[in-house]
């Protein structure tokens, strides 16, 4: 049997997952999809020019991004994959083969985000360099939310000493960790000159859903009164409330200066610092020099 397409892959990961009672990692997929699908040795070692991953990984892993976009298929716990109630329906009354372009519809649909539009629209509307940057996008969006979904299960410990490191490689200064019963509410210290006057006080909180709220911001600035500090930065895997960004606004506009970041912003600070990330492949892309031509 040839090697299935990733289009082919989405009737059976989903049905896979909905035979399930509990949540599937990648890997399980993988394994079950071999005996479903009858993948050869063959199959299984056929890699992608990057030499990265199988070929076969490859696809079931964009397929089960697509899952995931369009509402499918959610993530309940870091490396774990389950059906959701949408994607029970949509299973119960769909027939046949899923098409790409059905689930990029389903994303459109769900989606504020005019990205997702665009990414719906037929192919033949765009040009090979809009393809590739719009391909590019998509992947960098997916690899923003695995770093979340990774980061969501570090320990906290852990987690503290990640940031400060990142802090660190983005010109924050020299870092320490001081996440520890009496540290006020401070998990870690950035000197911002050699002789440490100047000092940028964090806190960074390793949660899921829940979002930061206004108290959290009034006891991070009160933590940072206790220090005599004037430079915070709040750090977070969620989001911040309204009346969290606003109350950090009211308070930097006074005597002390408060950095939120939440967990997108933290996931692509950490893609462009390469924190966490690694290249496995880089295109040159090149355009023909008509001036060159015309001057020959």
């Amino acid at each position: 049997m040839a090697l299935p397409k990733q289009s082919d892959l989405y009737r059976p990961i989903l049905e896979i997952a909905a035979d399930s009672r509990v949540s599937l990692s990648p890997k399980q997929f993988l394994g079950q999809l071999t005996i479903r699908l009858a993948l050869t040795e063959d199959d299984l070692q056929d890699m992608v020019p990057s030499g990265a991953k199988t070929r076969v990984e490859t696809r079931i892993y964009w397929a089960i991004t697509n899952l995931i976009k369009a509402g499918l298929l959610h993530r309940p716990k870091p490396g774990h994959l389950q059906i959701t109630l949408e994607g029970k329906q949509f299973l119960n009354g769909h027939k046949g083969s899923i098409r790409e372009s059905e689930l990029k519809q389903l994303w459109a649909e769900s989606s504020a985000d005019s990205e997702a539009a665009e990414v719906a629209a037929d192919p033949d509307d765009i040009t090979p360099e809009e393809q590739l940057d719009r391909s590019y996008k998509l992947q960098q969006e997916q690899l923003t939310e695995e770093i979340l979904d990774s980061l969501k299960g570090v320990p906290p410990g852990r987690f503290e000493r990640l940031v400060v490191g990142l802090l660190g490689k983005m010109g924050y200064g020299y870092g320490q960790v001081t996440g520890q019963s009496g540290d006020q509410g401070i998990d870690g210290i950035l000197s911002q000159n050699t002789l440490g006057l100047e000092r940028v006080y964090v806190q960074a909180k390793r949660y899921g859903s829940n979002s930061v709220g206004e108290p959290e911001i009034r006891n991070f600035a009160g933590s940072l009164d206790g220090q005599g500090a004037v430079k915070g930065v709040f750090i977070t895997t969620s989001t911040f409330s309204d009346s969290a960004r606003q109350k950090a606004r009211d308070i930097s506009f006074g005597s002390k200066s408060i950095r939120l970041i939440d967990g997108r912003e933290l996931a692509q600070m950490m893609i462009k610092h390469s924190v966490g990330v690694f290249t496995t492949i880089t295109y040159e892309v090149k355009k023909l020099d008509t001036n060159y031509f015309a001057e020959v």
